[in-house]
């Protein structure tokens, strides 16, 4: 960050995982490169850790003052920091932050079975007390996925640990996030496992991805709705959003299924970082927006173009003044 005198330093920005790398990587460029502003011998680090952790603990760390930026995914996970609404270990006080801007990523949170199981809502599972053989991220607070993962089964009185104790698994190493990654050989696959049976739910979000697209093509799922009583209470409570899995966004889902929005991928900051500082980042992203654009194949994170007259709109929090001078300078407000 640069100092009272405009002397250079480096601007750190917490950007893990193959997609928030790329934003990360881009938006340094933009700071830097050949058309940067920023005072002569300014430098922008990237920073990579266990890209689920890095989701959670993200906001606390940008709030510390470690990181100047960090992105996390969904967007809603900051207003939740900022205002203390969090729980069972993640942004249970408020925080000080702020939004630079959203990258478009349409996504939401899916309960999906296979539809031999005869189940046909997420309540029958404790009801009933089903085994289930469950692939999902990172359990826990090692991604946003498992926190609330964890607050939906405690919704109905359930968690990870009972499903195990009636003789159920819950596993995420066969998870594949990224069309390009494999699991390590030897280790079954996600998709492999719906088909042969190993496995018989996925409850996940990255639903653009391909293994969700592979699965749904060839296994028969039901995609259980979360019910609106408990999606009220989690939004009371924690802030957790509401959306609609839309009707035939992938095989099986046969009408809009009510779920957790997972949408977003939001670069944030701390309250007081520099306004120079916020708007260099917003014109860095705005010089670097093609090219940002061209390294996501499709079926990845981004699901539509920079275009930065969305990009300040569904932040949930309030944008950076730096960040908002930018937008409205160019014309983007």
């Amino acid at each position: 960050m640069t100092t009272e005198n405009g002397a250079a330093t480096e601007i750190k920005i917490l950007a893990a995982g193959a997609n928030f790398s790329k934003y990360g990587s881009m938006t340094g460029q933009g700071l830097t490169g050949y058309f940067g502003d920023l005072p002569e011998g300014t430098t922008v680090s990237v920073h990579n850790m266990h890209p689920g952790e890095a989701c959670i603990v993200g906001p606390e760390l940008v709030d510390s003052g470690r990181y100047h930026m960090a992105l996390t995914s969904p967007s809603w996970l900051v207003e939740t920091a900022r205002a203390g609404r969090g729980t069972n270990g993640f942004g249970e006080r408020p925080l000080r932050l702020m939004a630079i801007g959203v990258f478009p990523h349409f996504d939401q949170f899916a309960f999906a079975v296979r539809k031999d199981l005869g189940i046909s809502s997420i309540r029958q599972i404790k009801e009933q007390k089903i085994p289930l053989r469950i692939s999902t991220a990172p359990t826990h607070l090692r991604h946003p996925t498992g926190w609330v993962l964890d607050i939906v089964l405690a919704e109905y009185g359930m968690s990870i640990e009972e499903i195990e104790s009636w003789g159920g698994s819950v596993v995420f190493g066969d998870r594949q996030p990224n069309l390009m990654e494999r699991v390590p050989e030897g280790r079954l696959d996600r998709v492999s496992g719906m088909r042969s049976g190993a496995l018989n739910a996925v409850f996940d979000e990255a639903l653009m991805t391909r293994p969700w697209k592979d699965i749904a093509d060839t296994v028969d799922l039901t995609f259980l709705p979360i019910d609106e009583d408990v999606l009220d209470r989690m939004e009371r409570k924690h802030g957790i959003r509401r959306a609609i899995m839309p009707k035939n966004s992938l095989r099986g889902v046969d009408a809009d299924v009510p779920t957790v929005d997972f949408s977003g991928h939001i670069l944030f900051c701390r309250e007081d970082l520099p306004d120079e500082i916020a708007y260099a980042t917003i014109r860095g992203i705005d010089q670097q927006k093609r090219q940002i654009e061209s390294i996501f194949l499709p079926e990845q994170g981004l699901t539509g173009p920079v275009d930065l007259s969305q990009m300040w709109k569904d932040t949930y929090v309030p944008l950076h003044p730096g960040a908002e001078k930018y937008y409205r300078d160019r014309g983007y407000m």
